[in-house]
């Protein structure tokens, strides 16, 4: 690569680099006030911010056309810092769970536009619940855990997350587009206060599975989602809110308990 391209190149992620900054420290702004405070030209701000909108870092608001820092960059941040930290947190408290309902449990945060499993204790349960879960990453419109994630996070990232899933193909992109189906499913998710695993709708890798989630608080933001499953039919409604629902929300209060006393761990 000759010197030239590379200066090139290095000058252009020092600009974009530059942006990034700008929009951590001025959120959210309008194209011109971008302008006015890094003193680029328009047309160059343009072509960056459409490059930081397509890998994910930056996000144009649908209601105001400000820009601002995508919560792709609050994950990575989180999951360098809180991974390991969330996980050694939840174990105990999913054991603790599992003992009380017997079904196993997992723990999954957000990771871009599926929730990943970073902890579980699906290996200890003697009936086989698909042991293998750990790196599985649910999709976020398709899974109990994605529900109760999408339904409690803030407005702001909820309009992220869906304008990336609508330049999606498959399901996920074609219910991101049906208002109607996402405004329905968070008025119940919220209304009930968990995620719901439709065994018959959403089909698993290994075998039809049940199961419920709800969300962990951190100082009033969703950090991660824990949730109990089982095997397709072995669950009632009933069950589901006179016995599971509350033992879960009760595991994610404790979890949250924790977290805050722990908080520097997290940011």
């Amino acid at each position: 690569m000759s010197t030239g391209i590379m200066e090139n190149l290095i000058r252009a992620l020092s600009r974009g680099l530059h942006v990034i900054e700008y929009l951590q420290s001025h959120p959210p702004v309008s194209l011109a006030e971008l302008h006015k405070g890094t003193d680029l030209p328009k047309v160059t701000l343009l072509r960056m911010l459409h490059t930081l909108q397509e890998e994910g870092w930056v996000y144009r608001g649908i209601g105001d056309d400000r820009y601002r820092l995508s919560y792709h960059l609050h994950h990575i941040g989180d999951n360098l810092m809180a991974v390991d930290a969330l996980a050694e947190a939840a174990g105990p408290i999913l054991d603790g769970l599992q003992a009380d309902v017997l079904w196993p449990s997992d723990m999954a945060i957000r990771k871009g536009l599926v929730m990943a499993i970073v902890e579980t204790t699906r290996k200890k349960q003697v009936v086989v619940v698909n042991r293998d879960s750990m790196g599985v990453e649910p999709e976020i419109l398709r899974s109990a855990v994605g529900h109760a994630y999408f339904s409690f996070c803030s407005d702001t990232e909820r309009e992220e997350i869906l304008e990336r899933l609508m330049l999606q193909k498959g399901e996920q992109g074609r219910l991101a587009q049906d208002k109607e189906w996402i405004e329905q499913m968070v008025g119940i998710v919220r209304k009930r206060g968990y995620g719901l695993r439709d065994a018959a709708a959403w089909p698993a890798p290994a075998g039809a599975l049940g199961g419920l989630a709800v969300p962990v608080f951190v100082e009033e933001r969703v950090k991660a989602c824990i949730n109990i499953v089982w095997p397709e039919g072995a669950v009632t409604t009933e069950q589901v809110e006179e016995i599971y629902f509350p033992r879960l929300r009760a595991a994610a209060d404790e979890l949250t308990a924790v977290l805050q006393e722990h908080f520097f761990l997290l940011y």
